[in-house]
């Protein structure tokens, strides 16, 4: 039987290592591939020989796995190398000697409001975001250096670990990590439920993955690049966190988002004790009605004047919230939740 099938054993981001792929080859090797936490680079010139390259690129054995239904290739620098590692191969050619904070979906909205507030406070901003928003980040960067920032896009899905995992290994080699701002979020899944009635699991699935799974995957990778008890390259000094949660998730408005923001919150409470004892904050800001593509379709027709400060926030509102949490201006916060709802009460739509 032509057909071959080939298993490499899985392990998780806790292995320095990285993740072992699982490789399957069916009579010929599959050609789809995504890119994992990769800034751009430049070949040296001095140090390329195409031909040997390519030599060597034939010779190396294609990885795949399957990521949330995706088929991802690879051909490893050496074999068994993972993601991580390929990932912190690509990290930009320039280190930083700036605290680093990464911001999860920043490439527009709030994310992107605090990415550029924190660049002009002096960090080294690490601007995560999915594969269709680069144009989206790439435009951020490149504002964020033409001000006199740093800053650097890097490409992931935080609800697939692996991604998270390589994401972090990049960073890692980019600079020292001092602050994460868990940002990315969804409103709804594929299908849009929105009430029990028309529930369905994909919905559920997809938004938990991103909202809840993906903050707790950070979360974990963050401790263990800012604490000194876990990391011993000399450059751990704690650190903060901060989650970007909503109001919402005091009442329930938008049931599987709101769910989902209340786990967030939970989550948080859970995790402050652990992450005091090793140097690191954890709060939250708990956005209202904010200016974002999120509401876009809403504002046209909202009454504002349901807001006691009768307007709508803008994402620079928040992003100086998040800001005075991360930075040592709310060094004696942990386990807070700032409600910035303009005087809204918790809960009602949006926060």
């Amino acid at each position: 039987d032509a057909r071959r099938t080939t298993r490499a054993r899985a392990t998780a981001c806790n292995n320095p290592a990285g993740q072992e792929t699982i490789a399957t080859t069916l009579g010929m090797p599959t050609t789809a591939a995504v890119a994992v936490a990769r800034p751009a680079v430049q070949t040296d010139p001095r140090r390329a020989d195409a031909r040997g390259v390519r030599r060597r690129a034939a010779a190396q054995p294609v990885s795949s796995r399957h990521v949330g239904g995706r088929v991802q290739t690879r051909t490893p620098s050496r074999p068994s190398r993972v993601a991580a590692a390929a990932a912190a191969a690509a990290a930009p050619p320039a280190t930083t000697d700036r605290d680093v904070v990464l911001i999860t979906g920043a490439a527009k909205g709030i994310g992107a409001a605090c990415a550029t507030l924190l660049a002009s406070q002096g960090w080294s901003v690490a601007i995560n975001h999915r594969a269709s928003s680069k144009p989206d980040a790439d435009a951020l960067v490149a504002s964020i250096l033409a001000s006199g920032g740093h800053a650097a896009a890097f490409e992931a899905d935080v609800s697939q670990e692996p991604d998270v995992c390589a994401m972090f290994e990049a960073v890692r080699a980019w600079g020292a990590l001092r602050g994460l701002v868990n940002n990315a979020g969804i409103l709804r899944g594929p299908d849009g439920s929105a009430s029990v009635a028309d529930l369905n699991v994909a919905d559920v699935e997809a938004i938990v993955a991103t909202n809840v799974i993906g903050p707790m995957l950070c979360t974990r990778e963050a401790m263990k690049l800012m604490s000194a008890k876990l990391n011993d390259d000399g450059r751990a000094r704690g650190g903060s966190i901060v989650n970007i949660s909503s109001g919402s998730a005091v009442i329930g408005r938008l049931l599987l988002y709101a769910a989902s923001k209340g786990a967030l919150n939970s989550f948080q409470a859970g995790a402050v004790d652990e992450l005091a004892s090793h140097g690191i904050r954890i709060n939250a800001v708990s956005p209202g009605m904010t200016n974002t593509d999120l509401v876009a379709d809403v504002v046209p027709t909202f009454d504002f004047s349901k807001i006691p400060l009768g307007r709508i926030g803008e994402p620079e509102e928040i992003a100086a919230g998040v800001a005075f949490l991360l930075n040592e201006t709310g060094s004696y916060c942990s386990g807070a939740n700032i409600r910035m709802s303009g005087g809204r009460p918790p809960g009602t739509f949006l926060g």
